[in-house]
Parts: C-alpha cells; sequence; structure tokens
C-alpha cells in the first residue's frame, strides 16, 4: 500500500513537471513568434521610412529643378516663383491635391535682414524665432545643401504645423543670401504619405505575398511633437509595434508601424501559438483527480480486503464451532463412551442441531456468492404459504432456541401468500432468527410476525437485544459489514446473512429495514408482494 501511495505521488509529481515543461515550452515558443512579428515591424518602419526619405528627394527636386533658371537675370526674385512650379512637381511625382495646393504658403526669407515675403499675400512679420534659426543653420542636406526640409511648429505662419521645404538661393560668391520654401501644411500631407504607404508592400514578398500593407499593418506618421500626417485604417493597438524617426534634414518625421494581430496566422506559420495554460491546468486538475480517485480506489480495496480477511476469519470461526460439537459427540457415540440412553438421546440431538446450523451456514454462503455473480433468485416463482414456512422453520430452530433459553413466540396472519421459492423465503427468515438468537441476551423472547396489507406481506423478527443505532441501519445491509461493538465480542459472524437477506427482498420486489422495538432491542422488516401480483408491477 505504501509502495503504491509513493508510486502515485511519484507520477504526479512528474505530470506536475511535464506539465511545466510544456508550458515553458509554450512560452518559448510564443515568444520566439512575437519576437519575430516585431522583427517584421522594424523591417516595415524601417523600408516605409527609406521609401518616404526617396520620396521627398523625388519631390524637392522636382519642386527646385526649374527655380533657379525662372529667377535667372532678375533682381530680386519674388516667392511666386515656387507657386508656378507647385503643379508641375505634384503630376511629375504622380500625386495631385488639390488641397495640398491651395494650402501651401510659398515665402521668400532674407538671410540678412530677417525680413519675409509670402506668395499672394502682403509682406508679414518675421518668422517664429524657431523656424528662422533652422534656417540660418540649415545643417546637413542633401544635393550639395542646397535643398533640405525642417518641420515649423505651430505659430510661424499660422496656427497649423508645416513641413518646410526649403532652397537656398546662393549669389555669384555663393554666399546665401535669400531662402526660397514651401510651407505644407501636415495634414495636407497625408494623401502623399498614403500614396507611397499603398505603392507596394513594406515587407519582403517572401514574407507577406501578395498582400496588401493594409491587411497586414498598422502605420502612422507624425511631426516630432504629435501632429498627425497619417494615420491608417484602424489607430495601431498591436503589441507588435516598431518606430523610427527619420533624420532631421526630412523633418524629423516619426513612422510607427504595427503588426495587425489578425495578421499573424499570414506572417508565420501555424499563427501565433495560443496559451497552453487552461489545457495545461486541465490536464493537470485531470491529473491529480486520477490520482485522489486511484487513492480512494486503493483505499476501497484495502478496506475490502480487511473485510473479507474479517469475513473468512468469522466464516471458519461458524463452521468450526458446529463441526467440533459434531465431531465431539460423533466419536463418543463411536468409541460407546456414552452409556446411557439419555446420554445418547441429548448427543443425538446435538448432530442434528450443530448439522442444521452448518447447512444454514453454507447455504448462507452458497446463495451470497450466487448472488454477487449475477444469479436471479426470483427465476421459478411459486405461491408460498406463509405460515406452513414459519411452521417448519420454528421446528427447525426450537433446538437453537433451547440452547440459549430463548423463547419463540409467532403471529402470522393465516393465508398469507407471497410469490417466491420456498426455500428462499425460509433461509431470509432463518437469517433473522439467527442473528436475534446470537445478538440477544439469555432468556430473552424472540417474536416473528407476518400480516397483509396493500397486496404486500410485511414479516418481522424482533428481538430484546442492544438494537441498532440509527447512523448504521443502512450499512448493515452491505456485504461483510458489522459493528464496532461486535467485532470483538464473544459473538463471532461473516457479515453476509443480512446482506443476503437483503439482495433476496430486492429481487422479489420487496425491501428491508430495521428499526426500533417496542421495549428494548431492534426489529427486522421484510416487505414482499402478495402472490398474483404481476412481474411488472413489483418494484
Amino acid at each position: 500500500m505504501t509502495l503504491l501511495v509513493v508510486f502515485l505521488v511519484v507520477t504526479l509529481a512528474l505530470t506536475l513537471w511535464l506539465g511545466y515543461q510544456a508550458l515553458a515550452a509554450a512560452r518559448s515558443h510564443r515568444q520566439t513568434a512575437e519576437g519575430i512579428l516585431r522583427d517584421y515591424a522594424r523591417i516595415a518602419a524601417w523600408e516605409f521610412s527609406r521609401r518616404s526619405r526617396e520620396n521627398l528627394d523625388r519631390f524637392a527636386w522636382e519642386l527646385f529643378d526649374d527655380v533657379p533658371r525662372r529667377i535667372r537675370g532678375r533682381r530680386v526674385p519674388g516667392p511666386e516663383v515656387m507657386e508656378w512650379e507647385m503643379d508641375d512637381a505634384l503630376r511629375r511625382v504622380g500625386f495631385r491635391s488639390r488641397r495640398l495646393e491651395e494650402s501651401t504658403v510659398f515665402f521668400r526669407w532674407s538671410v540678412v535682414d530677417s525680413s519675409v515675403a509670402v506668395s499672394g499675400e502682403p509682406p508679414r512679420p518675421p518668422l517664429a524665432p524657431a523656424l528662422a534659426a533652422e534656417l540660418r543653420s540649415p545643417g546637413d542636406t542633401v544635393e550639395d545643401r542646397r535643398y533640405g526640409y525642417r518641420t515649423a511648429p505651430a505659430g510661424a505662419f499660422g496656427q497649423d504645423p508645416f513641413l518646410v521645404v526649403y532652397w537656398n538661393a546662393l549669389d555669384e560668391d555663393g554666399f546665401r543670401r535669400y531662402v526660397y520654401g514651401a510651407l505644407l501644411p501636415l495634414e495636407a500631407l497625408e494623401g502623399l504619405f498614403r500614396d507611397w504607404y499603398r505603392d507596394r508592400g513594406l515587407l519582403p514578398e517572401v514574407v507577406a505575398g501578395t498582400e496588401p500593407n493594409d491587411s497586414l499593418l498598422h502605420l502612422s506618421v507624425r511631426g516630432p511633437s504629435g501632429e498627425r500626417v497619417l494615420g491608417s485604417d484602424q489607430d495601431p493597438t498591436s503589441a507588435f509595434l516598431a518606430e523610427t524617426t527619420l533624420p532631421r534634414e526630412y523633418g524629423s518625421l516619426v513612422v510607427e508601424v504595427a503588426i495587425r494581430t489578425d495578421a499573424a496566422e499570414h506572417l508565420i506559420i501555424g499563427g501565433l501559438p495560443r496559451s497552453r495554460l487552461p489545457l495545461l491546468l486541465a490536464l493537470i486538475v485531470l491529473a491529480l483527480g486520477v490520482g485522489v480517485a486511484a487513492l480512494f480506489q486503493l483505499r476501497r480495496e484495502h478496506e475490502l480486503a480487511r473485510l473479507r480477511e474479517d469475513f473468512i476469519s468469522g466464516v471458519s470461526h461458524e463452521f468450526r464451532t458446529p463441526l467440533t460439537q459434531i465431531r465431539m459427540f460423533t466419536d463418543l457415540l463411536a468409541d460407546g463412551k456414552l452409556e446411557t440412553q439419555e446420554e445418547r438421546r441429548r448427543s443425538t440431538q446435538v448432530i442434528r442441531r450443530e448439522s442444521r446450523r452448518l447447512t444454514h451456514l453454507v447455504e448462507n454462503t452458497l446463495q451470497f456468492a450466487r448472488g454477487h455473480r449475477g444469479g436471479t433468485p426470483s427465476t421459478g416463482l411459486e405461491e408460498v404459504v406463509v405460515d406452513e414456512t414459519v411452521r417448519d422453520l420454528m421446528e427447525a430452530f426450537a433446538p437453537l432456541a433451547e440452547d440459549r433459553d430463548a423463547s419463540l413466540e409467532v403471529d402470522v396472519e393465516p393465508g398469507l401468500r407471497i410469490g417466491a421459492q420456498r426455500g428462499h423465503l425460509h433461509q431470509m427468515l432463518a437469517n433473522l432468527l439467527d442473528n436475534a438468537l446470537k445478538y440477544g441476551p439469555r432468556s430473552q423472547t424472540v417474536r416473528l410476525r407476518g400480516e397483509g396489507r396493500d397486496g404486500r406481506v410485511r414479516l418481522s423478527v424482533e428481538d430484546e437485544g442492544p438494537g441498532i443505532p440509527r447512523k448504521h441501519r443502512e450499512r448493515i445491509w452491505d456485504p461483510y459489514r458489522r459493528l464496532e461493538r461486535d467485532l470483538e465480542g464473544p459473538v463471532r459472524g461473516s457479515g453476509i446473512g443480512l446482506s443476503v437477506v437483503a439482495d433476496m427482498a430486492r429481487e422479489y420486489g420487496g425491501r428491508a429495514w430495521v428499526e426500533d422495538a417496542a421495549g428494548e432491542g431492534a426489529r427486522f422488516v421484510v416487505e414482499l408482494p402478495s402472490a398474483g401480483v404481476p412481474e411488472e408491477e413489483r418494484s
């Protein structure tokens, strides 16, 4: 038993360890998959920032390409020269936006005195100090530092933030005298960046296939201070997020790319691994349940083995007592040691009494074995007259009652009939009478009563013993069950007598129970259907 318990505990511990390892493996697998998705987001963000730089360079080139020719020969050309180029530049980069054309402000700023001229409007106050400082120190720009980009905060020329595209006009000596530029409202650039986003895939074709960017990614572009330039159809809420910032000479725009959660199935073979925790918890609970059930079953088997040992011990003792009596008196008769007729008559009575007791024990054991093999004692029903069976039973039990100085009192209504086998009715009542004589006191009165009521026959055996406690009145009908008070007492038993009574009563459509007697003691009751009750109505 101890070895089995240790084995079960080790098995449960191994199950828990394997569950933990499986959970750790699943978590590692998921972390790897999430890392891959974050790498894809970084690739897409880097690719879009590269594409944005290339397209901004192209746009600026197209915007300023013809400006030097237009202002050549003019003393101080105004900012309208850039306005003339705007439409052609947008057309050459494949984008037309009336909103962008109408909202763009073109300016000319003097490096010498910081004066500013704006196209189509009267001169305005000097540029905001922050933007003037940016233009005064252009920093690293493309194409020989001739043009570049800056992000102008709100308040430079209005309330909205701008992307400043500027060109440095150099004099004959190579010095900057004027800066020509265009203020592109960030909100008006949304269509331009959206075209670049939808132009072609941001992820390698081997990963994304032919899926469009919108089905795989969320993209947003914003200014350095959080000004919105572009937001994809849905705001990026995925955990697989990457962010990159364009260089300062490209306006320090921030590009943010997130992998759509529902795109994981397409980007990763097998999709994003689901959490195995609920399944593992269910398996662990199942394993614990099996372990507990196994321990319970082992305990039950151990208890059953103990009950069987008690049964074998009790049966052996019950068989040995009558056999010892029979052998002793048989030897006395065989050896001629009983000289008087009275002694020989007494010996014969003992032998007959113990033989009947032994026969009763054997019949009980056989009946119990047949019942547990699925026997059907209700086969071959006959009409049994109860008072005749009781009369025969009293004759058989008279010697046993005399040996205990007990008296038998019978009160059975005449004419009661049941549908059963005569031998089985005899055995049920014999078991109840035997229990009453064994467990009751000497010189007691045992009462056997029988009455008919509502198509049923009720038979009861009442003794004057210690009675049956209420909490044990159900379990005494189970096989091998004996009360704790009787286990170490002088009366030995097999624990199957009452079980045989209950099984037979159920097979014949009846029932058995125990209740308090009128005085002291217990009353065992068997209720069976009367003869003539159809088989289908027996319950």
